[in-house]
């Protein structure tokens, strides 16, 4: 009775699914907000994407309509279009800045939440595997 018994908790364990895979904390590094639509904080994603690329978009748009200003020999619009060009490139200098630490903390926290499931999954197969040890040995 009792290897028949083990046979079927060694099958049960088998058959268990296995843990979601985490992405890899190094996604963190990746701008316009990929790594908060990888670890699932979509409305996050949006916002770093949204202000990285009007910050690039607004920096691009600026040094092109500056080379105009260069040609034009338009000392006042250089000016202007310059410190437009700083503001975009800095606008998305800053939020890929936050988007990294708050990637960061998300693959922390991501992996905290793992490596505690994994112990609770464990506790509860060994509690499992005792008790069926104990009702193998009556």
């Amino acid at each position: 009775m009792a290897p028949v018994l083990l046979l079927l908790l060694s099958a049960a364990l088998a058959t268990e699914p296995e843990p979601e895979s985490l992405p890899d904390a190094g996604l963190a590094v990746v701008p316009f907000g990929v790594p908060q639509f990888a670890w699932k904080h979509p409305v996050r994603g949006v916002l770093y994407a949204v202000t990285q690329a009007g910050g690039v978009g607004v920096a691009t748009w600026a040094g092109v309509e500056r080379a105009a200003a260069i040609e034009a020999d338009d000392e006042v619009a250089m000016g202007d279009l310059q410190n437009v060009m700083a503001v975009g490139v800095g606008a998305a200098a800053v939020s890929y800045a936050v988007g990294l630490i708050d990637g960061s903390r998300l693959a922390e926290a991501r992996a905290q939440a793992a490596a505690e499931s994994a112990q609770r999954r464990d506790a509860v197969l060994e509690f499992d595997a005792g008790l069926a040890l104990v009702r193998a040995a009556r």
